[in-house]
């Protein structure tokens, strides 16, 4: 029993098998790359939480500056007349200027924690 095979059809099933394994490998490629595109989201939505924080905390760092420098110009000038009742005065600003930025600055972390709470609500919806 002798079997020929003419050249042109040897080539045309060789094309084949490896198209064939082309598309296996093509398949495999996909499945790894959707894998990684969706860690890459996971990464990116984390980035944008910590980005949010910390420009919420550069804003309140901003304002905690210009009062903290208006109350040192006020105090400064203050004691440039010597007048006692403007210095007591001042101090007293300083101090509520101070107790207020504290309690900014506990509603702003309520303010993150509550946002981190419903970010985390809706990812696992």
């Amino acid at each position: 029993m002798d079997v020929t095979i003419d050249i042109k059809t040897f080539f045309i099933v060789l094309v084949l098998i490896a198209l064939v394994i082309l598309i296996v490998y093509g398949i495999l490629l996909l499945r790894k790359l959707l894998v990684t595109i969706e860690r890459t989201n996971k990464v990116l939505s984390d980035v944008e939480i910590i980005s949010e924080l910390a420009a919420s905390r550069s804003e309140d760092l901003d304002g905690i500056v210009d009062n903290v420098s208006t109350a040192a110009s006020e105090l400064s000038g203050a004691m440039a007349g010597s007048s006692f009742i403007g210095t007591v005065s001042s101090v007293a600003k300083t101090a509520a200027s101070l107790k207020g930025m504290i309690r900014s600055d506990d509603d702003t972390e309520v303010r993150a924690a509550k946002k981190r709470e419903k970010k985390a609500a809706r990812t696992r919806k």
